[in-house]
Formats: structure tokens, C-alpha cells, sequence
């Protein structure tokens, strides 16, 4: 796990940004919200390097638009070499979701400072979390195409939980966007909240959450269906997941925690329920204490 070394330089940054005017926070918001469009739109391909936790990846990505659709190809390369070993379909950038309006509530926006990535250069923009809910998020992005080139999660201790940069990269604008500039592609993640579920409610979360998505699992050989409540304060998400009596254990599909991901399990109402999300454990646990079976 990497540690960022909390130096005076960075400390008085640190202050400068609390102090930052509200300009200062629009437009790093509105680099956001492109960089977040343009991970849709923008045909591109590189590899990149990419770390959670103790583990240290590279990949070969690509994306493309085509007639309106996006296509995705993320392989991981063998270690030490250039030639890939598996096809990874838990890894895209695609993760990075619309901006949503909630997330000024419990997000600070900041400019930083322009930094050099995969020979482009970049605008470095940190969402910094107003309570301990939720992780800092430090992005760099190119300002004219608004192309993501580097990424981070930083916990509380100021450890680095999760990051990803570029190392080569080639970009391209779709014939399609080159036409119709201002028309995003759709973005498969939630972009307003949904009608919540009636049989599980929650008494109240943690500010700026709220739920976006009922997705319902069909059991495998008779085991009865699960339920996933997708949580989202507009720029991470948590996922619930409510499985009744007699259904397989979710820890055992879902794996451990590594990195920034976090997994809290309990037990509602005689329902197993599993949480599964980037934000401290102490944020899955606060959720889960306020699930309520209504039925």
C-alpha cells in the first residue's frame, strides 16, 4: 500500500485549497463533469497501471463508439511483459459516474496544480469529502479533450487506497462526436434516483446518499432471488445486498475486502445482508444499521 508523505509543501496546499474561491470549485466541476462524459465518448486506447491495495496491475485498454453504442476491451497484461493473460471485465472506466447534484453537499471541489502523463499534460481536480463517510478522490485531466490520464483514493490516514495512471495513450474524437458535439453517450450507471424498494426501507443515511437502483438476481437451481439496493452520493457507490433465508452466502461470490472496497455483513430481519462498496467500513456498517424490512 503506497503512503503519501504529508510534507509542509503539501500541507500548505492543502490550506490554500480550503481556501479555494467558488470559480475555483465551478470549474473544477465542470472539468468533472467533461472528464466524465469523455470516458463515454472519446475513442481511445493505452495501457495503464493500476494499483488497489498491495496489488499492482497494467492494462491494455480500448474504447470505441460505434453507431451510438460504447465497446470496451480491458485485458490484463502478463506480469513483466507486454502480452496479455485475461480478458478482466471488473475493471473499466466506465465506473466513473454522471455528476449528480448531491454530490456538492458532501464533496469540496478544488483546482490543483498541472502534472505531465503518458507525455499529455493535466489538470489535477480533487473532490475533498466534507465528513468521514467517504474517501478523497484526486484526478488529473486533460482540459481540451477532458480525458482522465490519473486517478486516486486517499483514505483518512492518508494512505492510497486505489489509484490508476496512463502510461501510453492514444485518443481519438468518433466521427458521431465530431458531428454532434454536445451529445453524450448513455451512461449505463443511474443518473436520478429511482422509486425506492416499498419492502426495504432505510430510516435515514448518511448525508448526501441516496438509493438510485432495485436490481433483483434470479436464483440459480431454486435458490431463491437476490436483492441489490444500489446506494450512490454522486461520485461513489455502495451496494446492498439482501438475500433470504436459505440462499447461498454472499461472502463467498463477493470475496474480501481489498484496497478502497470495503464489505460489512450482518444480519436484518432474519435476511443475510452484504454491503459492498469504495467508502470506509464505518460508512457499510452506518447503512446497514438503518435497513429496515417494512413487510
Amino acid at each position: 500500500m503506497l503512503t503519501i508523505k504529508y510534507t509542509v509543501s503539501s500541507a500548505v496546499l492543502a490550506g490554500v485549497l480550503a481556501w479555494s474561491t467558488p470559480s475555483m470549485a465551478n470549474e473544477a466541476g465542470d472539468l468533472l463533469a467533461k472528464m466524465r462524459s469523455a470516458v463515454h465518448t472519446l475513442d481511445y486506447t493505452g495501457t495503464l497501471v493500476y494499483s488497489q491495495g498491495n496489488e499492482l496491475s497494467s492494462y491494455q485498454i480500448s474504447h470505441k463508439v460505434e453507431n451510438g453504442a460504447e465497446k470496451e476491451s480491458v485485458v490484463r497484461l502478463a506480469q513483466g511483459a507486454n502480452t496479455a493473460a485475461e480478458n478482466v471485465e471488473s475493471f473499466s472506466l466506465a465506473k466513473f459516474q454522471q455528476v449528480q447534484p448531491q454530490m456538492e453537499e458532501v464533496y469540496a471541489l478544488d483546482l490543483g496544480g498541472q502534472e505531465f502523463v503518458a507525455n499529455r499534460n493535466c489538470q489535477i481536480v480533487v473532490a475533498r469529502p466534507r465528513d468521514k463517510m467517504r474517501y478523497l478522490q484526486r484526478y488529473c485531466v486533460e482540459p481540451d479533450t477532458g480525458m482522465l490520464l490519473k486517478y486516486s483514493l486517499v483514505d483518512r490516514s492518508h494512505n492510497t487506497v486505489e489509484q490508476l495512471m496512463f502510461t501510453t495513450l492514444d485518443i481519438a474524437v468518433p466521427a458521431q462526436a465530431a458531428t454532434q458535439p454536445t451529445a453524450p453517450i448513455a451512461n449505463p450507471a443511474p443518473s436520478a434516483a429511482m422509486p425506492p424498494a416499498t419492502d426495504w426501507v432505510f430510516a435515514s443515511l448518511p448525508a448526501g446518499f441516496q438509493q438510485v437502483q432495485d436490481l433483483r438476481q434470479e436464483g440459480v437451481n431454486g435458490q431463491p432471488p437476490i436483492r441489490q439496493l444500489i446506494l450512490s452520493d454522486g461520485m461513489t457507490s455502495v451496494s446492498v445486498f439482501i438475500a433470504p433465508p436459505g440462499a447461498p452466502s454472499m461472502l463467498d461470490s463477493i470475496g474480501i475486502s481489498s484496497g478502497a472496497m470495503n464489505i460489512y455483513a450482518t444480519e436484518v430481519a432474519q435476511h443475510q445482508v452484504t454491503l459492498v462498496g469504495e467508502v470506509p467500513a464505518l460508512t457499510l456498517q452506518r447503512i446497514s444499521e438503518n435497513l429496515q424490512y417494512a413487510r
